[in-house]
């Protein structure tokens, strides 16, 4: 799956919204918002975490694809003007294939439905056109 040639958002916008930053911010741009539909990438191939998981057998860890699952579903959130303390709040993952050191970046599409102040997320994340796995999000954005 190609790199959007210009993302909509890089890290330093991400950062500004109401996420977590620095090294746990997972995501690194947003390549598309198409209504429902989001786009936008992790870049893996030099992440901090590879040293320090399994660092014989390096592999990006579930919990943090997750994360940035999370992420993506409330990233959708903002751009769709929803303002407040994004809390994931139920979650359901399959994995298929393990993200390793090798890999460059981890794509994750996303269809995001919003009921109130509710957004439900299917997401998949890809290295390539090999499926990493499937997350269903649940985020809750809380008001300021």
């Amino acid at each position: 799956m190609p790199t959007a040639k210009h993302p909509i958002y890089f890290r330093p916008q991400l950062e500004a919204m109401f996420l977590p930053v620095e090294q746990m911010l997972q995501i690194d741009r947003v390549n598309s918002i198409d209504g429902e539909r989001l786009v936008c990438e992790m870049d893996v191939s030099s992440h901090w975490v590879f040293p320090l998981h399994f660092p014989s057998d390096p592999i990006f860890p579930g919990t943090l694809l997750i994360e940035a699952a999370g992420q993506a579903v409330a990233i959708w959130g903002w751009h769709a003007r929803l303002r407040g303390r994004p809390r994931l709040v139920k979650v359901e993952a399959k994995f298929e294939s393990p993200v390793l050191p090798e890999d460059r970046f981890v794509t994750f599409m996303a269809t995001v439905r919003l009921r109130k102040n509710i957004c439900l997320g299917s997401v998949g994340l890809f290295v390539g056109e090999r499926k990493v796995a499937e997350v269903t999000a649940v985020i809750i954005i809380a008001k300021f």
